[in-house]
C-alpha cells in the first residue's frame, strides 16, 4: 500500500491506524466529521491529508488534488488516488440528552446502512481496490463460544443489526464494483484516545484519582486487544492479497473481567479497596467474548504484542501527560 483512505479519523482506531501506516510509510488519506473535537489527536505530517466531511455528505464528496474539504466532481485524473480504504465512521453511538442509548434507535443506526454504502461508492472515486469495513461482535449478539467467521449472528441490539445489513450489502456493492471486501468484527479494543465512557477509561480514572468505581461480580470472561496491535492488524489485512472476508479482531485470548480490574487498580497505585458485586449484571450482559484469531495467523501472520499490562502503563503514562 501507498496510500490509504481512513474514515472515522479521529476514533481511538482511526487515529491507531493513522499512526502504524505513518510508521510504514504509507500515506494516509484521512476523513473526519466536521469541527470535530479530536481533531487534536490527529498526527502532523506532510504524508497525512486531512478532509472534514460529514457521514451524510460522503455520496456527493469526491477526492480533489488537494485537502480543501468536499468538491464537486473535477476532470478525470485530477484527483488524489489510493490503494485501500478503511471505513470506520458511524454515528450515533452515545446517549442523546435524556440518557437514552442511541445504538437502540432503529431509524438512527438505519442511516448507517446508507452511509457505509456511501463510503464503498467513494472508495471506488479514490480508485481503491480494497475496502476494509469495521464491524463489531455485537453482530454475534451473546455466546459461549470464541467467534468466528462461522458463528451464527443473533445481535440483540439495533445497532448490531445495522452493523450485520451494513456489512453483507457493502459486500454485495463492493462485488458490483470490482473492489475487494473485508469485514472487520471488532470485539474490545481499548488505548489511550478510547471515548471516556468505557469501562477501561472509566476504571483508569477513578483509580488515579483514588475514587471507588462501582463494579459488577466480574466474572465475565473477556478478550481486550490494545489500539495498536488492532492497527497493525488492519494493515496488514489491507495489504494481504490473500484477505478476504470476515476476521474478528480480538487478541485470542480470555480472562475474568475481575483480573484485569485488578492490573488496573495495581498498576494506577491506587488505595482504594476492590470490592466486586455491588452493581447488577445488565439484563443482557454478554458473559463470554473472545476472538478465534486462527483465520488471521494463518492468512496475514497476526500475534498480539502488547500485553494488558503494558497497554494500561501506556494509557497511565499518557494521562498523567496531559494532566
Amino acid at each position: 500500500m501507498k496510500r490509504v483512505v481512513i474514515t472515522g479519523a479521529t476514533s481511538m482506531l482511526g487515529v491507531a491506524l493513522i499512526e502504524e501506516c505513518l510508521r510504514n510509510g504509507i500515506e494516509v488519506i484521512a476523513i473526519a466529521r466536521r469541527g470535530s473535537k479530536n481533531l487534536y489527536r490527529l498526527p502532523q505530517s506532510d504524508h497525512v491529508k486531512l478532509f472534514e466531511c460529514d457521514l451524510d455528505e460522503m455520496k456527493d464528496f469526491f477526492p480533489p488534488a488537494h485537502p480543501s474539504g468536499a468538491s464537486p466532481q473535477p476532470p478525470e485524473g485530477a484527483s488524489l488516488r489510493a490503494d485501500v480504504f478503511y471505513h470506520f465512521g458511524w454515528g450515533w453511538t452515545g446517549r442523546d440528552a435524556d440518557g437514552n442509548d442511541l445504538r437502540l434507535d432503529p431509524e438512527l443506526q438505519a442511516l448507517n446502512i446508507q452511509y457505509t454504502l456511501d463510503a464503498v461508492r467513494l472508495a471506488k472515486k479514490f480508485g481503491c481496490r480494497k475496502f476494509l469495513f469495521a464491524g463489531s461482535q455485537a453482530e454475534y449478539g451473546s455466546t459461549d463460544q470464541p467467534l468466528n467467521r462461522d458463528t451464527p449472528i443473533k445481535p440483540t441490539m439495533e445497532y448490531g443489526v445495522a452493523k450485520y445489513a451494513a456489512g453483507r450489502l457493502a459486500e454485495s456493492l463492493c462485488r458490483k464494483l470490482e473492489i475487494d471486501f473485508v469485514h472487520l468484527r471488532i470485539v474490545s479494543t481499548y488505548g489511550a484516545n478510547d471515548g471516556a465512557n468505557t469501562l477501561i477509561s472509566y476504571l483508569v480514572r477513578s483509580y488515579l484519582e483514588n475514587q471507588r468505581p462501582q463494579l459488577t461480580g466480574g466474572d465475565q470472561l473477556w478478550d481486550y486487544l490494545y489500539a495498536d496491535d488492532a492497527a497493525r492488524c488492519f494493515r496488514l489485512l489491507g495489504e494481504s492479497d490473500r484477505a478476504r472476508g470476515v476476521y474478528v479482531i480480538g487478541s485470542g485470548v480470555a480472562r475474568p473481567l475481575k483480573e484485569y480490574i485488578e492490573i488496573i487498580h495495581r498498576l494506577t497505585g491506587s488505595t482504594v479497596p476492590l470490592i466486586f458485586g455491588e452493581k447488577p449484571y445488565s439484563k443482557n450482559q454478554v458473559m463470554f467474548l473472545q476472538a478465534d484469531i486462527s483465520d488471521l495467523r494463518r492468512d496475514v501472520g497476526f500475534e498480539p504484542t502488547i500485553s494488558f499490562e503494558e497497554g494500561i502503563n501506556r494509557i497511565i503514562s499518557a494521562r498523567r501527560a496531559t494532566n
